[in-house]
């Protein structure tokens, strides 16, 4: 049987972080998208009757936004942290992946297939 390598030990991680971008992303544009609601509803329909409410509804939107960013700002250090110990993860992953290869492939003490 041919042994197979699996050159890429780190896509998982790649993966995490592009997962947790988009939720960052994704946040960052319900943000805009509650502020320019948030515009729009407080202009035109409430006219600055409720301004408590209105404090608070900014005061929601940009503290939503604000997580995005540190999230978005967290990922990317996280990342460059990634960056730099890619090479020991490729090799720790390699290795585990060598032994459990060993493992599998291991010859038979009856010599059966």
């Amino acid at each position: 049987m041919a042994r197979i390598y699996l050159a890429d030990h780190t896509a998982h991680i790649r993966g995490q972080f592009k997962r947790s971008a988009l939720h960052c992303v994704g946040g960052l544009g319900m943000a805009g998208l509650l502020g320019v609601v948030h515009l729009i509803v407080f202009s035109t329909i409430v006219q600055s009757r409720h301004a408590f409410l209105e404090a608070a509804a900014w005061g929601a939107i940009i503290i939503l936004g604000l997580l995005s960013v540190l999230g978005l700002a967290f990922i990317g250090v996280l990342y460059l942290v990634y960056r730099r110990r890619r090479p020991d993860l490729d090799a720790a992953g390699a290795e585990a992946s060598g032994e459990r290869l060993a493992r599998l492939h291991r010859p038979r003490p009856d010599n059966r297939p």
